[in-house]
C-alpha cells in the first residue's frame, strides 16, 4: 500500500466516525422512550384508571351503587355503571365500577386494550341534580 492509499482510507474511516457520531448525537436527543401504560390492567378484560381525586364520591362496601362518574369511550357513554368487578373481567364489553381506594375499574366496549386500541377515555362527574 501507498502513502495516497493509507491516507484515503483513513479519510473515509474518519468520514465514516463522524457521520456515525453526528447521528448517535442526533438520535440521543430525539428519541423518545414510549410512555408507560395509562391504563394498569388488572384481570381478564379490565383494565384499572387510578383516579383517587373522586374517592369521597366513589362506590363503597357500605354504599356499592354511590358513584355517580360515567366513562367516556370516543365520547359515548360506557355501561352499566357500578357492575360487580369479576363481570367486568370476564364478560366486559364496557363495564365499569368506580371504586374506593382503587380508581375505575372498567372494560372496554370490545374488551380491547385502551392503552393501544386508539380510543379517547375520559371520566366525567355530571352535575348534580
Amino acid at each position: 500500500m501507498n502513502f495516497w492509499t493509507t491516507s484515503r482510507t483513513i479519510k473515509v474511516a474518519l468520514a465514516g466516525f463522524a457521520v456515525y457520531f453526528a447521528v448517535a448525537a442526533y438520535l440521543k436527543y430525539s428519541y423518545v422512550p414510549p410512555l408507560p401504560p395509562k391504563f394498569a390492567r388488572s384481570s381478564g378484560y379490565s383494565f384499572i384508571a387510578r383516579e383517587f381525586g373522586l374517592d369521597g364520591i366513589a362506590d363503597s362496601p357500605e354504599n356499592p351503587t354511590r358513584s355517580p362518574v360515567i366513562v367516556l369511550e370516543d365520547g359515548k357513554p360506557l355501561g352499566p355503571p357500578h357492575s360487580v368487578h369479576a363481570d367486568i373481567s370476564y364478560i366486559g364489553h364496557g363495564r365499569f365500577s368506580h371504586w374506593r381506594s382503587i380508581g375505575i375499574i372498567f372494560s372496554t366496549s370490545d374488551n380491547s386494550n385502551p392503552n393501544v386500541n386508539g380510543r379517547q377515555y375520559d371520566i366525567i362527574r355530571p352535575p348534580s341534580q
